[in-house]
């Protein structure tokens, strides 16, 4: 075990700055594979759960890919940089699409069958408008995610608003409709990449991914617009704060 363990730190965190540390160098290049577990177990006198949490790690940081029959592969010799997403209000929503421009790939206009209007909570045969796009940086120098948005055909005007836009669709449908989101359910879950999204994404099939949907409703709690993101792991966090509410006690 090396000695330069930093005080406090858990076991598998200083194995995975070890780790780092030898792929940062050039000790591990791209596309080698590291050691195995019990290797690794032997090399560090470490559990193969402290191994397993330290390479979990180093996959996190971007650094590593991990496939069974294969090991853990170096994917890459720099901490890949997170597009990190700060939510708490509608508004919140504002600036992270100001951040980002949404290339769209292709549109068409839809009859809802049995899935979507289960995803869309409408009645069956009822009309939208489908859109597929990339969501890249500012720069446009990295595709953040994919999503697929679903608009309610009495809004279907804004789509010639979209490609290129750096406003968020419910904020383009305000703009033209003045309709603005009373209400917006999220759902956050995780997934892995399929073949076709891996290649939008420029990304690995089977690759860790985060799957966000959005359901923006009207004064009268009718789903208007449905979006659907999709986030390659290494390359996003969401992060919220969750404040409790102290009731005053009853006398």
């Amino acid at each position: 075990m090396r000695s330069s363990r930093v005080a406090g730190q858990p076991r598998y965190a200083v194995v995975a700055q070890a780790l780092t540390e030898d792929i940062l160098s050039g000790r591990y290049s791209v596309g080698a594979i590291l050691p195995s577990e019990h290797a690794l177990c032997t090399q560090f006198d470490i559990s193969r759960h402290t191994t397993r949490e330290a390479l979990r790690r180093l996959q996190a940081l971007g650094l590593v890919t991990r496939r069974a029959g294969v090991g853990t592969q170096v994917k890459s010799n720099h901490i890949a940089q997170r597009y990190v997403q700060v939510g708490d209000t509608i508004s919140d929503l504002y600036q992270y699409a100001k951040d980002m421009v949404l290339n769209v790939l292709e549109m068409t206009d839809i009859e809802a069958d049995a899935d979507a209007a289960a995803l869309l909570g409408c009645s069956k045969g009822q009309a939208w408008s489908k859109l597929r796009g990339v969501r890249v940086t500012d720069g446009g120098d990295e595709v953040v995610a994919l999503m697929d948005a679903y608009i309610a055909r009495t809004y279907r005007g804004v789509l010639g608003d979209i490609d290129g836009a750096d406003l968020p669709i419910w904020s383009l449908i305000e703009s033209r409709y003045g309709v603005v989101p009373a209400e917006v359910r999220q759902q956050i879950s995780a997934t892995t990449l399929s073949r076709a999204e891996a290649e939008n994404l420029s990304a690995r099939e089977g690759d860790p991914a985060l799957r966000i949907t959005r359901h923006y409703l009207t004064e009268a709690l009718d789903v208007y617009e449905v979006a659907i993101s999709l986030y390659p792991a290494e390359r996003f966090t969401y992060s919220n704060t969750l404040r409790i509410e102290h009731l005053a006690s009853v006398s």
